[in-house]
């Protein structure tokens, strides 16, 4: 029983920790629709535009909009990349 709740709580853990948590105590995480950052963050500070990566898939041509998204929150820089409108990739630093 002792192993089953020490087991609970490293998962619990783990589910609080993934993602990132927006001012407002909502959690963003990759996968998510760029539209969640948004609404929990506003417009981003600097938004790069990587253009359109050509890819084959199911037989076809397929394009690929890639941005970068720049917040700058306190001391922080949050940077995330989005393709077709789903958040990628998300990493942090400070200054």
């Amino acid at each position: 029983m002792k192993k089953f709740f020490l087991v609970l709580v490293a998962m619990a853990l783990v589910v609080l920790l993934s993602g990132f948590r927006a001012p407002n105590g909502n959690i963003i995480s990759k996968g998510d629709f760029s539209d969640k950052l948004l609404i929990n963050m506003g417009e981003p500070h600097i938004r790069t535009d990587l253009g359109l990566v050509q890819t084959r898939a199911f037989g076809g041509i397929m394009y690929i909009k890639r941005e970068v998204w720049t917040y700058r929150i306190d001391d922080y820089n949050y940077r995330f990349v989005i393709e077709n409108g789903r958040i990628v990739a998300d990493h942090w630093t400070r200054f």
